[in-house]
């Protein structure tokens, strides 16, 4: 689909949706702590893009475009939650950033494989913002540096120098479950 397809409004808000909408709920679970939220932020930035979709130039890259209204909307409400004094949710608490797919093999490796799986999804909910956000973006997304830097606007020795923070503090977060 691009966005000046010959179809009534409704047909191409329906297409559109149907197309980005599930890429778009992974990347806002990957992001936010609560799937609620997450929900939320998704339905926003399809709300917020598809009155603007016919104004995006042809051959405009509408994937790299909804991510960054997704992600200014992120920003916002992250901004918003420091103004106004909130716990934070618990590490348990968080959707399935890594999307790990579960292998079928033995019961039990099927359950060590969830066990690790929810162990790296506790610790990349636990990273700050600042910190997940290039993690999803480069690692669970497949953004490059530069894309990623592109969609945070920042620049991209910052991604790299944040990508290497996360992963020093990943490492502490699961030593314990890589000694083993």
């Amino acid at each position: 689909m691009t966005p000046r397809d010959p179809a009534t409004p409704e047909e191409t808000a329906r297409r559109f949706v149907a197309e980005r909408g599930p890429r778009l709920h992974a990347l806002a679970l990957r992001l936010c702590a609560d799937p609620a939220d997450a929900e939320e932020l998704a339905f926003r930035a399809l709300e917020r893009a598809l009155p603007r979709l016919s104004g995006l130039r042809p051959g405009s890259d509408v994937d790299a475009w909804l991510r960054t209204v997704l992600l200014n909307l992120w920003r916002n409400d992250r901004r918003a939650a420091r103004r106004r004094p909130e716990a934070e949710p618990p590490p348990g608490a968080a959707p399935d950033p890594a999307a790990l797919p579960d292998p079928a093999p033995a019961p039990d490796e099927q359950a060590a494989a969830r066990a690790d799986a929810e162990a790296a999804r506790r610790a990349v909910a636990a990273l700050p913002p600042r910190l997940r956000a290039p993690v999803v973006l480069h690692y669970f997304e497949g953004l490059g540096v530069a894309d990623a830097a592109r969609a945070l606007r920042v620049p991209a020795g910052t991604v790299k120098f944040r990508l290497f923070e996360a992963r020093l503090l990943l490492k502490r977060m699961l030593k314990d479950w890589i000694d083993r």
